[in-house]
């Protein structure tokens, strides 16, 4: 049964007061305990605007607690509402360099890959195939132009992975530029959100990280350093950077930097068709 709009609004407006058990939301919509774990849940993946901590995780008198996920919780530190103010306030890849985030996390939940090249080729580490395949629940994409769906993979397509994701029920939530060199991207994937329009959510917005966060497990995100962008001598080779995060609050971080870009972009579709009535 779909999720009435009126019951996520009478959810989220109940935890933003303050936050609530499940057993709370539970009396107030009259649904079981299991059923509005689920319906938590699927807010939670729909809209980002709740989110669900677990005490004493493992026991007997383990308890979910329910709470909104208000904007100004991007910036509870001062080093957050840095990086924070630095990635709105930026719009190509090159205004930003990742390193500003990875180098606060602990070292143990966190490793980075390093990849030299001399022509523009397809990474050896970027390993998307794998990472996609991680998810049980959802992906976040921060991209350019999509160019990430035309990559092989050991002769595995990224864009036959991710119908293969679709089919498991998976979502897309995808944050991409919508111009004119990013149309072809955009038509080839016309196919699946025609399919699957439940689970695909493509939204326009210039933002400067490329990368992915599959669940709640792990973000991946790319630098890319160019030999054309420096003065003879400065960079030996064209350079890649992975960085790989496990930490939960890092991510649960970058996930709601993810839904404050997310909720106040506009739909690719509305963005194309004006584009299209100029070309």
């Amino acid at each position: 049964m779909a999720l009435k709009e009126e019951v996520i609004k009478q959810i989220t407006d109940y935890v933003k007061k303050e936050p609530r058990t499940i057993q709370d939301v539970s009396r107030l919509i009259g649904k079981s305990w299991v059923t509005t774990d689920s319906y938590v849940k699927k807010i939670k993946d729909l809209t980002g605007l709740v989110d669900v901590k677990t005490f004493r995780k493992g026991t007997q008198g383990a308890l979910k607690v329910v709470f909104y996920n208000h904007s100004d919780s991007l910036v509870t530190d001062d080093v957050r509402e840095n990086l924070y103010y630095q990635l709105r306030n930026s719009r190509a890849k090159t205004d930003f360099d990742f390193m500003e985030i990875f180098q606060y996390v602990q070292e143990d939940k966190k490793k980075a890959i390093l990849e030299e090249y001399d022509k523009e080729e397809v990474s050896k580490n970027q390993q998307i195939v794998s990472l996609f395949r991680k998810a049980i629940n959802q992906v976040y994409c921060f991209s350019g132009n999509l160019s990430f769906i035309n990559i092989e993979e050991n002769n595995v397509k990224i864009f036959s992975v991710i119908e293969e994701l679709l089919k498991r029920k998976i979502r897309f939530k995808i944050l991409t530029r919508v111009n004119i060199a990013s149309i072809s991207n955009l038509n080839k994937l016309t196919s699946l959100t025609a399919k699957y329009s439940d689970l695909v959510e493509i939204k326009h917005c210039y933002q400067p990280l490329r990368g992915f966060i599959i669940d709640d497990k792990v973000a991946r995100f790319k630098n890319e350093e160019q030999l054309k962008t420096y003065k003879k001598g400065e960079l030996h080779k064209n350079t890649r950077i992975f960085y790989e995060i496990y930490d939960p609050d890092w991510i649960a971080w970058l996930q709601k930097v993810f839904w404050n870009l997310f909720r106040s972009s506009i739909d690719y579709n509305t963005r194309l068709n004006e584009i299209k009535k100029i070309f």
